[in-house]
């Protein structure tokens, strides 16, 4: 059971995989293979750039005492029992699977056993000064000797020669340096290596940066597909902008009705707070209460809906920034006293560091209120002391708000800028607010160009840093 079992999952699992010559598995495949034959090419044309060359190493063991014996036995023949010398290498008891060279001084009275029939160049051979005995490697043809040798009164250097049966391109590139052999192998390899790795990583860094644009907020963020792609990667990146479209179009549809729903509400809210006031007029002294208990909600309902409004202009990028020179003083000042008589109220303290002399191109309102969102935030949930401190650089404003309140978790922390968002602990419904004054702090700030990010203060509460630039 278990045998059929697997037998099918395999099946189902090959019937799902098409081959495609445009696809990864195709460009693996080949560059796999091309990188093999382009190793193979370089050996080759290395190798045939190379002269024809010999490699020596000392001779020794058995081959080289066979060799010194043979050597007797031919003298013996030629010098003693004066037979001919010809007729001596040539016999079949020196000849058989032996091919011997007696090379002389003078390269025409050099004597061969048998016919170069192979057409081995024999020159090679010829050194002018006699050495040790060596086993010589030719691309065609192994060597051993030379051994010195007298015969008929004129002195030889004798070789035994063993014909190679493999390709002489073949013995050229096991002959090339070990340097040169590298170069062949780690060239193609690396070259290749780099043009098929960029083609693959290429699409998907594109890909990833364009992941990391949606997961930012960039609703419009979408991958260039390349034309003349046709692989899995492109299926993925068709795949990829299809997805963004359906959830740019789902976000925006979201958006839009929350703030017709919200625009829509203004009017009836407006219309109600009119006939609440007119009601009071005439109210009993009971019915007041409950009248002014509407009127309060009223506000409360239409500071929400004007909330909304902001951050649904600021979403659309609809605020009209009216961007004016503006000193920090006059941008702070009145907000800073407001917030220092509310501290005050709470019993708290805060620590307003001095303000620097300085100016900045921005909307006042806008900037004002998301500065005052983020400080009356820290005064809300701070215990007992709540710091606001400054700092330039050469291209920045930074403000930092820091309480030493509960603070959030880490996984609250990265959601505290987004609307609607309220921790389960600290920041709850009886606080006041619908979780949208960070929301609308973080898309006023970023309007201006500059960022609002949230840390840990230690050793407890919260930490806002606003950075504008200069």
């Amino acid at each position: 059971m278990f045998f059929w079992r697997n037998k099918v999952m395999l099946k189902e699992k090959f019937s799902n995989f098409k081959f495609r010559p445009s696809g990864l598995f195709f460009q693996a495949f080949l560059s796999f293979w091309l990188t093999i034959i382009s190793i193979l090419l370089l050996l080759v044309a290395l190798s045939q750039l190379q002269p024809e060359q010999l490699e020596s190493k000392p001779l020794k063991g058995k081959l080289r005492d066979t060799m010194i014996h043979l050597r007797h036995n031919i003298e013996r023949l030629v010098n003693v029992k004066q037979k001919p010398l010809m007729k001596v290498i040539t016999h079949s008891r020196f000849n058989q699977h032996k091919w011997l060279y007696l090379v002389h001084e003078n390269i025409e009275q050099s004597i061969s056993s048998t016919l170069n029939k192979y057409d081995l160049d024999l020159s090679l051979l010829h050194f002018n000064t006699t050495s040790e005995p060596l086993f010589i490697a030719t691309e065609r043809y192994f060597a051993y000797g030379p051994f010195p040798i007298s015969l008929e009164g004129q002195q030889y250097q004798m070789y035994q020669i063993k014909p190679l049966r493999e390709s002489p391109w073949l013995m050229r590139i096991k002959m090339l340096p070990f340097w040169l052999k590298a170069i062949a192998v780690l060239l193609p390899s690396i070259l290749l290596s780099i043009v098929f790795s960029r083609r693959l990583v290429a699409p998907l860094n594109a890909l990833g940066r364009s992941a990391n644009k949606l997961a930012l907020g960039e609703l419009a963020a979408r991958v260039n597909i390349p034309k003349h792609r046709h692989d899995e990667i492109t299926t993925l990146m068709h795949d990829f902008n299809h997805m963004a479209d359906k959830l740019e179009q789902s976000v925006n549809t979201h958006k839009q009705l929350l703030a017709d729903v919200s625009h829509e509400l203004r009017s009836p809210l407006t219309r109600l707070t009119l006939a609440n006031a007119l009601a009071q007029e005439h109210a009993s002294e009971h019915l007041l209460t409950y009248l002014t208990r509407i009127e309060k909600e009223a506000h409360c309902l239409d500071k929400m809906l004007a909330d909304i409004l902001t951050l649904s202009r600021l979403e659309h990028n609809q605020q009209n920034l009216q961007l004016q020179q503006l000193s920090l003083a006059t941008l702070l000042d009145n907000l800073l006293l407001d917030a220092q008589f509310e501290t005050e109220q709470r019993h708290k303290v805060l620590n307003i560091a001095k303000v620097p002399v300085m100016s900045l191109m921005c909307n006042g309102q806008l900037l004002s209120s998301a500065v005052e969102n983020v400080l009356r935030n820290a005064i809300k949930y701070a215990n007992q002391q709540i710091d606001l401190s400054f700092s330039i650089t050469k291209k920045s404003l930074v403000l930092v708000i820091r309480d030493d309140g509960e603070g959030v978790s880490d996984a609250s922390l990265k959601q505290l800028c987004q609307p609607f968002f309220r921790t389960s602990q600290s920041r709850n419904r009886d606080s006041g607010g619908i979780g949208l004054g960070l929301a609308i702090a973080k898309r006023a700030v970023f309007a201006h160009h500059g960022t609002l990010e949230f840390e840990h203060n230690q050793p407890q509460g919260l930490a806002v840093t606003i950075t504008l630039p200069i």
